[in-house]
């Protein structure tokens, strides 16, 4: 019970220090200390509370104060690079590099509390708590999400014979995260006390299941790509985010195979060689991973994005090299894959650190680019990220605005979208003032379908003021070879009889799903989403594209009876 009474009372701790941090007067939350005293807060609690029931309190104490320190600084030394912290947390990066530094030591600073120096290099104990924090914290989690919906259900049924008083408490921010804290604080102290019925096994073997499945997925992907080409993947980020998911999940399911020791790893042969399998192909995912993302920045340049996807690729090449080491170790591959993993761990916690440092700022390596590419003609003055240099990017970008300000003078495009920025209110108002394609510059890929057809009046202009930068980029190049299919097609045909005119079709290779089409309305010719008819699955662009250019691009009918319901129709989706 004594434990049980610490655990409650360190939850409400908790919560009443992240109830003061977000009821602060907003002058210093403007300041540069707000948010290392919220990660210090946040490390700290979850650190302790991940740590008491091992060590001890004093010494779990300790090393969660040691441990909050460091992210704590290193985000104050991050937040001097943006405005406010919202601009600084908005970004994403600079959060999942804290999660990373306030998460990852807790395992290694509680091995070091059971062995000292030793336990840092202690597989078995790292994995296992590693699991462990991971398990509890998400059963206590659950726990406070079953104790606020009994709450407030309480609240309503009291609330319909006029008592309000636990509504109007669970109204109070102070109630809530005291409740929120102290639940916590008693869901972890419960599943800690059962180990045997709230640990990780349970989902470990569950996890080492799906990784023949996975090879197999894997396997296939790789071996279809050269009939697919290697164009359609390296024209998307996505791509390479989905490759770099993929092998995410890879790594952590060979590492779920290997388990902590000898005694605990798979012993089932169809599991070991699926592993084996899946660190063979590795490699490829990440080199695919890298490829697609050098492509995209050399088409695109630099963003914080594509920064922290390419630090993301560093990391998993790391983990594959790592891997494939430990595959040519022959008998003693599951031990030498446990040291590689040690070593990404603290690898992962270093470029954590390095990346809330100035050696690693996302936000200057893409405000550097966008600079350099606009210096060499690589892109217009309406197609810069303007927006973002000024509102996303902090300091950096600010820098980067100030400078592109100095040039303005000699180059009236940039003049012109600058102003357009300083009178625009918001992200969306500035978009839609972007210039589009000169006037006397039709796009090179982009073909006009069926050919020789003329352009209804206003068309032309609309599709040019319609395409964003991405688009207008993809569209410029011109097809491959005279017999492949272009990059991107408007098709005119009239599709609604009911309305005079023809419509027009655009499609992009390098989209999903429906096209779009642009139709002609009293206020002109406004582009919108298109129905597409068929099976489930959706196709890519580039495949409508080529199924059109092979065929006579004439309107088809389609013959539909349907049911008169009032004003409503009722039919089948024809297929």
């Amino acid at each position: 019970m004594t434990e049980r009474l610490i655990f409650i009372f360190i939850g409400l701790l908790g919560g009443l220090a992240f109830w003061g941090l977000s009821e602060a007067p907003e002058a210093f939350r403007q300041t540069a200390l707000w948010v290392p005293f919220c990660v210090a807060a946040a490390t700290f609690f979850f650190a302790l509370l991940s740590l008491l029931s091992e060590i001890g309190l004093r010494r779990a104490v300790a090393m969660a104060a040691g441990i909050a320190l460091v992210p704590a600084a290193l985000s104050a030394l991050e937040r001097l690079s943006f405005e406010s912290a919202a601009q600084m947390l908005d970004t994403g990066h600079d959060l999942a590099a804290l999660i990373v530094l306030a998460a990852l030591p807790v395992p290694f600073a509680l091995a070091f509390g059971r062995d000292g120096a030793r336990g840092l290099t202690n597989y078995c104990v790292l994995f296992v708590e590693s699991w462990n924090i991971v398990v509890r914290q998400l059963a206590a989690w659950l726990f406070v999400g079953v104790v606020f919906a009994v709450l407030w259900l309480m609240g309503a049924l009291l609330d319909l014979v006029g008592v309000r008083v636990l509504s109007a408490l669970l109204e109070e921010s102070l109630a809530i995260w005291l409740i929120l804290g102290g639940t916590l604080g008693l869901g972890l102290s419960v599943v800690t006390e059962m180990p045997d019925m709230v640990s990780p096994y349970l989902l470990l073997r569950f996890l080492r299941l799906l990784t023949p499945l996975v090879l197999a997925v894997v396997a296939v992907f790789i071996a279809a790509l050269p009939l697919r080409g290697l164009g359609h993947l390296f024209g998307d980020l996505s791509a390479g985010s989905a490759l770099l998911a993929t092998a995410i999940a890879v790594i952590a399911l060979v590492s779920v195979v290997v388990d902590q020791d000898e005694v605990e790893e798979t012993h089932a042969l169809v599991l070991t060689w699926s592993a084996r399998g899946l660190m063979l192909l590795l490699p490829v995912l990440a080199g695919l991973a890298l490829w697609a993302l050098a492509e995209r920045v050399r088409q695109y340049g630099w963003t914080p994005d594509r920064v922290t996807a390419a630090a993301v690729a560093v990391v998993v090449a790391g983990y594959a090299l790592g891997y494939l080491g430990a595959l040519f170790a022959g008998r003693r591959w599951m031990e030498k894959l446990r040291q590689a993993n040690v070593a990404m761990a603290l690898v992962m916690i270093g470029l954590a650190a390095a990346w809330l440092t100035p050696l690693i700022s996302p936000e200057r390596i893409a405000a550097q680019s966008q600079l350099a590419r606009f210096a060499a003609g690589t892109v217009r003055a309406d197609t810069l990220p303007l927006w973002e240099l000024a509102h996303d990017w902090g300091r950096p970008g600010a820098a980067a605005l100030a400078t592109l300000r100095g040039q303005a003078a000699q180059d009236g495009a940039l003049a012109a979208r600058l102003a357009e920025l300083d009178a625009a209110a918001d992200r969306f108002s500035f978009a839609s003032t972007a210039r589009a394609i000169p006037p006397a510059e039709w796009p090179a890929g982009l073909a006009l379908w069926p050919a020789g057809q003329a352009l209804p009046e206003g068309l032309e202009a609309a599709v040019r003021a319609a395409l964003d930068a991405k688009e207008q980029a993809q569209c410029a190049e011109p097809a491959a070879s005279p017999e492949a299919a272009p990059p991107c097609a408007l098709v005119v045909a009239d599709l609604d009889p009911a309305v005079p005119g023809p419509e027009a079709v655009f499609l992009r290779a390098e989209e999903w799903g429906p096209p779009s089409v642009f139709l002609n309305g009293p206020q002109g010719w406004k582009r919108s989403g298109a129905l597409l008819l068929g099976p489930l699955e959706m196709p890519r662009g580039e495949d409508l594209i080529a199924a059109l250019a092979a065929g006579s691009v004439a309107p088809v009918p389609l013959e539909l009876q349907a049911l008169q319901a009032g004003a409503w129709k009722i039919t089948v989706r024809p297929q």
